[in-house]
């Protein structure tokens, strides 16, 4: 099996359990998450690149692919904000059904 560098053998389970569309969109945003977290803003902008792609192509269209650029602040800033924007589109303007987690609070 061929690991990949952020969670396991994700690769090879997309081709063999042929995941859908929520679960690699889902995926993407992962890494996208870890690689800002970490600071990786250079794979972290290419992420966000790659998580356009994925999208459904009445989402993509309204998102512009932004320049590569780690040399300011403002620059990594206007891929967060993009990246955030896709997050609320995925989440208000769509039906995808991604995985929902419940959480039980206090009672």
């Amino acid at each position: 099996m061929k690991e990949d560098s952020i969670d396991g053998y994700y690769e090879e389970e997309t081709y063999s359990k042929g995941l859908s569309r929520e679960d690699t969109i889902e995926r993407q945003v992962r890494i996208c998450a870890f690689n800002y977290s970490k600071g990786l803003f250079k794979e972290f902008e290419f992420s966000n690149r790659m998580l356009i792609a994925l999208l459904p192509k009445q989402v993509r269209i309204n998102f512009m692919i932004l320049p590569i650029d780690t040399t300011t602040d403002e620059a990594i800033e206007k891929h967060y904000q993009q990246f955030i924007s896709i997050q609320e589109t995925l989440e208000e303007d769509t039906n995808m059904i991604f995985k929902k987690r419940f959480i039980k609070t206090y009672e």
